[in-house]
Order: C-alpha cells, then sequence, then structure tokens
C-alpha cells in the first residue's frame, strides 16, 4: 500500500464517529486510573508502577494517529523529491 493511500486511511480514521469514541473512553479511563492513583493511600509502589504504565501505553495509543501521520507525510515528502530529481527518460 501507498504512503498516500495509507495517510487517507489515518485521516479517514481521526474524523470516524468510532475514533471519536474510543478517544472519550481512553481519556475517561486516564482520569480514572490518575484520581485512583490519588484517592488510594494505601497502593504499593508496583500498584502505583502498574497505573503510571496504563496511563502512559493509553497516552501513546491516543497519539498514534499523529505519530504514524508525521511519519507517513516525511515519507510522501521524500518520495516526491526523489521523484523530481529522478530523471525521465
Amino acid at each position: 500500500m501507498s504512503s498516500k493511500r495509507e495517510l487517507k486511511l489515518i485521516l479517514d480514521l481521526e474524523k470516524s464517529d468510532a475514533w471519536q469514541y474510543l478517544t472519550k473512553i481512553m481519556q475517561d479511563e486516564i482520569v480514572k486510573a490518575a484520581m485512583q492513583m490519588g484517592e488510594d493511600a494505601s497502593m504499593t509502589f508496583d500498584e502505583v508502577n502498574f497505573r503510571r504504565g496504563a496511563i502512559w501505553a493509553a497516552n501513546r495509543m491516543l497519539e498514534m494517529p499523529n505519530r504514524i501521520k508525521a511519519k507517513l507525510e516525511a515519507e510522501i515528502a521524500l518520495s516526491s523529491g526523489d521523484d523530481k530529481n529522478t530523471p525521465k527518460d
């Protein structure tokens, strides 16, 4: 699949109702995990680290379309630059 096609898929994903719904759920879960860390004074160090890891992973998932988009846009820019420098027969 071409980078342009992949970029279109990512852009369509970001605009979809399903992604908006998933984003809302993940943001609510992030807040819930953070609140549990703040409210539960008896939480062990391992439990705190687990929740921190869960929050980090959820944030990374929410950032994924932006990271993929940046990567694909760079690939498209590089390949379009290559097309201009390639001699035509």
